[in-house]
């Protein structure tokens, strides 16, 4: 396949695609989305060894999810073992989910009302804090 395909062209399409797909657990399933970009992977660089496959999928998780996933495997690790962690992790906790999600999700109603008075009200505070008197602590005068 490579021999067929390796014109530049491919080998950049390829390389996009790898590059744009990262895991969001809210919309991507663990092994279809795993095994899609191991096989992107493997159809570029055939000798790569498959402990860096896993490292250079994993980084395309995110940050803590990565670090979830490499805390839970050996370098010996198989794709089956990485994927079941990769499962668990996103099912059980909220990493590697949206973070407009987890916004939406932690908010009330009472701090969505105060961020709209406190846009209205900005403007009133800059004001008031001109007209306060600095004094001294110690002495209580306004001339040091």
């Amino acid at each position: 396949m490579i021999n067929k395909l390796a014109n530049d062209a491919w080998r950049f399409k390829v390389e996009t695609a790898f590059e744009s797909s990262k895991f969001n657990a809210d919309k991507d399933k663990a092994l279809p989305w795993f095994c899609q970009q191991k096989d992107r992977l493997t159809a570029l660089y055939s000798e790569m060894s498959e402990f860096m496959i896993h490292r250079k999928i994993l980084r395309q998780c995110g940050g803590d999810l990565d670090n979830a996933i490499k805390s839970m495997t050996t370098e010996q690790s198989s794709v089956k073992d990485i994927i079941n962690k990769l499962q668990k992790v996103t099912t059980r906790t909220r990493i590697g989910s949206s973070r407009a999600n987890l916004k939406t999700r932690f908010t009330t109603p009472w701090e969505d009302s105060v961020d709209k008075n406190s846009k209205e009200n900005s403007n009133n505070v800059k004001y008031k804090s001109a007209n306060i008197i600095r004094k001294c602590h110690i002495c209580q005068s306004t001339t040091h």
